[in-house]
């Protein structure tokens, strides 16, 4: 660890300038090395050749370089930005053994959206109203149970309750279970959480023949034309969605909508509070929906600051927002969870939302699997 740690620093006194303001007693340290995307950072190829007879080296020179570019950017230059995709691309390129994917998303297909060319996928997006399908959904789907016209009626009245879960039996014994059953959060005006809850146990119990199948509650949030609030919309409402899970044993999980048009999703109004709370219940999410990843704040070239040291890159690398540097704390393990693009434009934001995913040190399960072949 010192040696690799000693040529990290090498290259800091190498490619660090610092300057001094005197009118705001700052230290500027302005890096000049272009670290990122290189096939051959810090000389790795050079320093492997003239050290491989080292014990700890031979056969390693992979892990002698991700251990390089550890201090590098989180003791030299503060770029902790590019950590998590810098992992990733050395798992893909066989850098290092031994090392397992994380933030693993598994592609969702949603009509009208075509991937990139590199992410295959045949799990197909159903949506339903009263749980009858119209059509072959494929021997993978995900079904998300939507309610027409704001009428959340399957969670007040059994009678409603029962005729949806008999379609869905009906349906399931034509088309087989979906990998993921999902539902909307019902709206808090007509409907509390200890009737929902008294609802939804019936319904799992209903469906618990189907093995193979997982089912989420959706995080509701405001629309532009809705006036409504959901029970479970909020960091506070979550929560307490799954300390009653947790109690009632019950197998619900999460399915996140990260979806948010003119800042009015309500999991965003405190991002710190929202990014600590879902990291700490990671195994209670199952999957997310999201249509793009703004910046949330200014893009700097000033990757950190102590008071009076600021670290600045003259490669202008991009800055990660509050909100894709929180996405990958969230997806920090190596669960797989559905990626569901259903509230995305088109082809070309959704290629745009990915490549951000990329940044974040997300990486599709469908590569996964290429890999391992």
């Amino acid at each position: 660890m010192n040696y690799a740690r000693e040529i990290s620093y090498g290259f800091y006194r190498r490619y660090v300038d610092t300057e001094y303001d005197r009118a705001s007693d700052i230290f500027y340290r302005i890096n000049k090395y272009d670290y990122r995307y290189q096939d051959n950072p810090f000389n790795i190829n050079d320093i492997y050749n003239r050290n491989k007879h080292r014990e700890f080296i031979a056969d390693h020179k992979g892990e002698l370089e991700m251990l390089i570019m550890y201090y590098w950017l989180f003791e030299d230059v503060h770029d902790q930005d590019y950590w998590p995709e810098y992992v990733n691309l050395c798992i893909e390129n066989q850098r290092v053994k031994l090392a397992k994917k994380k933030r693993i998303l598994q592609p969702v297909l949603v009509k009208g959206l075509s991937y990139p060319s590199d992410i295959h996928s045949n799990i197909k997006y159903i949506e339903t109203a009263n749980g009858l399908l119209k059509e072959d959904p494929g021997q993978d789907y995900v079904l998300s149970i939507v309610y027409e016209k704001s009428n959340d009626e399957v969670w007040k009245d059994k009678d409603t309750l029962d005729n949806l879960i008999k379609n869905l039996h009906l349906s399931f014994k034509k088309y087989g279970a979906p990998r993921l059953l999902e539902f909307l959060s019902p709206f808090s005006m007509s409907s509390s959480k200890e009737k929902f809850f008294e609802r939804y146990q019936l319904f799992e119990k209903s469906m618990r023949r189907y093995n193979r199948m997982k089912i989420a509650v959706i995080n509701g949030y405001t629309k532009k034309n809705n006036d409504k609030n959901f029970l479970f919309s909020t960091v506070e409402d979550i929560v307490c969605l799954r300390n009653t899970c947790k109690e009632l044993k019950l197998q619900l999980k999460l399915s996140v909508d990260f979806s948010d048009r003119n800042s009015r999703n309500k999991l965003k109004k405190n991002m710190n509070d929202m990014i600590n709370t879902f990291a700490g219940m990671r195994n209670f999410i199952i999957g997310i929906h999201i249509n793009e990843i703004d910046t949330w704040g200014i893009s700097s070239h000033v990757y950190s600051n102590d008071k009076r040291d600021e670290y600045v890159n003259s490669m202008d690398y991009p800055k990660m927002s509050t909100f894709m540097a929180g996405l990958s704390t969230i997806l920090q393990d190596s669960r797989t969870r559905f990626f569901i693009p259903n509230t995305v434009k088109d082809s070309q934001k959704l290629e745009i939302l990915i490549d951000t995913l990329y940044r974040t040190g997300c990486c599709f399960e469908s590569e996964a699997l290429q890999n391992e072949e």
